[in-house]
């Protein structure tokens, strides 16, 4: 069966980033690994697209806006970063589950998390962060936050802050099957990408992890 997400958008976000969507993918059963012929020969593909002249314009274009949107809120976006490492060395070869990531990401955009959808407890919430709010990082560091920055909380807490990153207890590990996608978006991003991004995400963990029963949306936080 498909794994719909259920988010509740909070008033508190919807008043101060009324044009911000958010988009959740989902896919069940997927194989982990950390090599594979012919993922590497689709990635070399794909970054062939990716460099297009075309193309390159268009993604700058989105990267920037969200590098201000960073930048408003006093952080350093990784997204420029990582865009001017993968056209010049191409994608990373890590595992499936990161690469996918940073594919997706590159390809179209995007600012985007891929967690273990099985360590999710309970209803989603998009919401603003308090002022001193912490939770542990994926690197197992505590992340302290701004007061009204952008968080992604599950029932039991705080799971993701934009501009800081996932949490600890939801990161993805070799034995995680059920693959969650997120995407977080800044001022000027479309839900087209956002929709764009989930879908290539998902497509490349069916083709290449045998996933399956894969499901999307993209929320609206207007009223």
């Amino acid at each position: 069966m498909q794994k719909e997400v259920l988010l509740h958008i909070s008033d508190a976000y919807r008043c101060r980033f009324p044009a911000l969507s958010f988009g959740i993918g989902t896919i069940r059963s997927c194989t982990y690994f950390e090599k594979n012929e012919s993922f590497k020969l689709y990635k070399r593909e794909l970054l062939h697209k990716m460099r297009r002249r075309e193309n390159l314009g268009q993604l700058e274009k989105k990267i920037s806006l969200y590098d201000q949107f960073f930048n408003e809120w006093g952080y350093a976006c990784p997204l420029p970063h990582h865009f001017k490492r993968t056209i010049e060395m191409g994608f990373p070869i890590v595992n499936l589950y990161i690469d996918t990531h940073i594919m997706a990401e590159m390809c179209h955009g995007i600012l985007m998390a891929i967690q273990d959808l099985d360590c999710f407890q309970g209803e989603w919430k998009l919401d603003l962060a308090q002022a001193g709010e912490t939770f542990q990082g994926v690197s197992g560091k505590r992340i302290q936050c701004k007061e009204n920055e952008i968080v992604l909380r599950d029932e039991e807490g705080t799971v993701c802050s934009l501009f800081q990153g996932p949490d600890f207890k939801t990161r993805v590990k070799p034995e995680s099957k059920n693959i969650v996608i997120y995407v977080f978006t800044a001022p000027g991003i479309k839900e087209e990408h956002v929709a764009s991004g989930l879908q290539l995400a998902l497509e490349i963990l069916e083709k290449f992890g045998g996933g399956s029963n894969s499901w999307s949306k993209v929320f609206k936080p207007s009223f």
